[in-house]
């Protein structure tokens, strides 16, 4: 697939996404991220019907063992580019597009609440990562808004911030 076809289709799950939840879009209304993330994982897997569509899995067996439940996933992340024992963490990706104890990972999405935005740049850090180490063919970072036209789809791989020391 190309970037084009999967910036549409993700547009149109987006879409899909207001027409039938647009309650969730209300800063007021201040539903938790993977609330918004199942349901637009829903609208993207009607678009991409040979692939499977999960939020913050977790799992791979191909490469990293053949046993029933396969290896953990995790990737393990600085905070804040701090680079001490104490300063990291586990996260897993948002939604993503693949095949299941495959290497066929397509699409690794970061979805963001544009008024809960502030770790943009762990995002795309993230984003990355997961680019490089499991060669997802496409990183996207969304950005949620109250109303769709403010909504952003964003392709990494990213540059990384510099710090101004």
């Amino acid at each position: 697939m190309e970037k084009d076809q999967i910036e549409k289709l993700l547009m149109d799950s987006i879409h899909e996404l207001f027409i039938n939840d647009r309650i969730f879009m209300s800063k007021e209304y201040d539903i938790h991220e993977r609330t918004v993330a199942h349901r637009l994982a829903i609208y993207i897997e009607k678009r991409f019907p040979e692939y499977h569509v999960d939020i913050e899995y977790n799992r791979s067996r191909e490469s990293y063992g053949t046993d029933d439940i396969g290896n953990i996933i995790g990737k393990r992340l600085p905070l804040e580019n701090i680079k001490d024992e104490n300063s990291y963490r586990y996260v897993y990706p948002d939604i993503i597009i693949h095949k299941r104890d495959r290497q066929e990972n397509l699409v690794e999405i970061e979805l963001k609440l544009a008024w809960k935005s502030k770790e943009k740049q762990y995002d795309f850090l993230k984003i990355n990562e997961y680019m490089a180490e499991l060669r997802y063919q496409f990183g996207v970072y969304i950005e949620l808004a109250e109303r769709e036209e403010d909504c952003k789809i964003e392709f990494g791989p990213f540059l990384k911030k510099t710090s101004n020391l």
